[in-house]
C-alpha cells in the first residue's frame, strides 16, 4: 500500500493512506493552500511537494 506525506524545508507530515489527507496535512500546518489547479489541488505557500512511499520498494517516487 502507498502512503503519502507532504515534505517542506521546514516541516514533514505523517505518513497517510491518500494523498488527499497528506494534502490536508499541509494545509492544516499552513504550508499550503488549496486551489492549486496544476499540482494536485495544492498551492505551496513555502516550496514543498507531497512524497509517496512504497513500502518494500526500492526508490521513493516523489510527487510535486
Amino acid at each position: 500500500m502507498r502512503q503519502y506525506r507532504y515534505r517542506t524545508a521546514a516541516l514533514a507530515g505523517p505518513w497517510r493512506d491518500t494523498h488527499h489527507a497528506a494534502v490536508d496535512d499541509a494545509i492544516r500546518a499552513n504550508q499550503a493552500a488549496a486551489g492549486g489547479e496544476d499540482s494536485g489541488g495544492v498551492r505551496w505557500i513555502v516550496p514543498g511537494r507531497i512524497e509517496e512511499w512504497v513500502p518494500d520498494a526500492k526508490p521513493t517516487r516523489l510527487r510535486s
